[in-house]
Parts: structure tokens; C-alpha cells; sequence
């Protein structure tokens, strides 16, 4: 069986997977894949023995493909994180040093990032964590793991795995590895998932020093039914969404005619 950690990007996506690899390789019930991206269900579910698992990491639902038929037949269980997407944004344009215009507008991984919830929420067989909640609790968030693949888990065995990837200890581990790197900068550890400038502090509400009041107005218009059916409370007035509308509607309209270009 697959089991897909497929989590909104810097909503703790690698965390659960450090989780359940830390699970399935302590109850001998499976191996990691790492990271995929273009993967094909099928064909990696036919690399595997029938008594083991293998956990892989992705996050746009396109990168897998097969990945609805897997789930259904009972071949694939999936894991998925989600994070207020104003803490998305701001951990995204502090990690790749990009403007928020690049996010919102050229990559438009924002938009992607809420269109993958809906496709990945909308599948069966899938375990859904809250970010802010999760990392508050990682024993309770292993346990809730190996229950959903249906392991057998001691809170004792969760405690060991939740202290061995806690924030502090993944800080440390990032730190004592990249001293070993010639190039700080393209650190990268396969197993672990991790890379040189993957954790920030970790810290909630991150968006509300980092983005302008135009930027939050403007993703919170963007993203407003999904902030408000995910109970994430809206935080500029009126006059704002209208103002960051009028500012950014240059970037929409290029947006726009990029769009027509490609399909012509």
C-alpha cells in the first residue's frame, strides 16, 4: 500500500512524513520513497510487496498520477496538513526569497495550493491534520497517524517519535548536517526530507508582520471563501479589499492575457 503525504506546501507536509516513516520503520511495516514528483501510482504500487508499505511525499495533485483510482481500490491512503494561506504565503516568499507578486501572479502557487485542498480533501481514505494544531501535539498526531494505517502504536513508542522531530530537535539536526556542507545553501538530506532553509521558527500568525495590509487584503479577498469555511478569521475592512483589488488588477490582467496566450 501507498500512503501519500501530500500536505499544502509549508503547512508541516514533511513532518508527517518524517512521522509515518518513523512509524513504518519502527513496527516493520514499510520503507520511504522521499519526495516524487510526475509519479505513477501504478506503476510504483508495482515495486512494492503486498505485506509492506511505502510512504512518499508530494504536493500538487498533479505530480501523481492515478493517485483517485489508487485510494478508491483500496491501493493508497493519503495524509494532508493545511495552514492559514497567509502563513503559506509569507513562509513561502521568506523560503524562496521571492515577492508576493511572483507567488500571487507568476507561479500562482497560492491559487494552486488552494485548488489542491479541495482536490485532495475531496478523496476518500485520508487522514486531515490543521497545522496549528499539530504541531502542538506530535504524539497525539502520531497516533492519530498509525491509527489511520491501522498500526499499533504505544503513546510511549508516539512520545520517542514526537521528541525525535520536534522543532528544536530538527533545528539541530539541520545545523550539525549543513556543518558538513560545502554549499550551505544546497543541503539536502533524501531521508529526512529536510534542506538548508526549510525551518523558520515555526511560529503561528507569521503573516501578520511579514505581509503589508494591501498584501493580506488582497489574499484574503483571493482566498476568502476557503479562509472562512476553514474558520481563519479575515482581518482587513472593506475599503481595504476594494483598495489591494484596484492595485493589483494590473498583475490580474497580465494573468489573463499569459492565460490566452497559452491556449492560443
Amino acid at each position: 500500500m501507498l500512503i501519500i503525504c501530500c500536505g499544502m506546501m509549508r503547512s508541516g507536509s514533511t513532518l508527517q512524513y518524517q512521522l509515518t516513516l518513523a512509524i513504518l520503520e519502527k513496527t516493520n511495516k514499510g520503507t520511504g520513497l522521499g519526495e516524487i514528483r510526475d509519479g505513477d501510482c501504478q506503476q510504483l504500487l508495482q515495486t512494492q510487496s503486498d505485506d509492506q508499505m511505502q510512504v512518499l511525499k508530494v504536493h500538487q495533485f498533479r505530480h501523481l498520477k492515478g493517485v483517485e483510482t489508487a485510494i478508491t481500490q483500496g491501493q493508497a491512503k493519503g495524509i494532508y496538513t493545511y495552514r492559514d494561506i497567509r502563513d503559506v504565503t509569507a513562509s513561502l516568499m521568506k523560503m524562496r526569497k521571492a515577492t508576493f507578486e511572483k507567488l500571487m501572479f507568476h507561479t500562482r502557487e497560492i491559487e494552486e495550493c488552494i485548488r489542491d485542498f479541495y482536490h485532495w480533501t475531496n478523496l476518500d481514505h485520508l487522514l486531515i491534520s490543521r497545522y496549528e494544531i499539530m504541531v502542538n501535539d506530535l504524539t497525539q498526531e502520531a497516533l492519530r497517524i498509525a491509527d489511520h494505517l491501522n498500526i499499533n502504536l504505544s503513546q510511549q513508542e508516539a512520545q520517542v517519535i514526537a521528541d525525535e522531530y520536534s522543532i528544536e530537535r530538527q533545528k539541530s539536526r539541520i545545523s550539525s548536517w549543513k556543518n558538513n556542507q560545502v554549499n550551505d545553501s544546497k543541503f539536502y538530506d533524501p531521508k529526512s526530507l529536510l534542506h538548508a532553509n526549510h525551518i523558520d521558527s515555526g511560529k503561528l500568525n507569521k503573516w501578520v508582520n511579514t505581509l503589508t495590509p494591501l498584501q493580506v487584503a488582497y489574499l484574503e479577498t483571493t482566498a476568502k471563501d476557503w479562509l472562512i469555511s476553514q474558520n481563519y478569521p479575515l482581518s482587513q475592512p472593506l475599503f481595504m479589499d476594494w483598495l489591494s483589488q484596484v492595485v493589483y488588477a494590473k498583475y490580474g490582467i497580465a494573468k489573463k492575457i499569459n492565460r490566452i496566450k497559452a491556449i492560443k
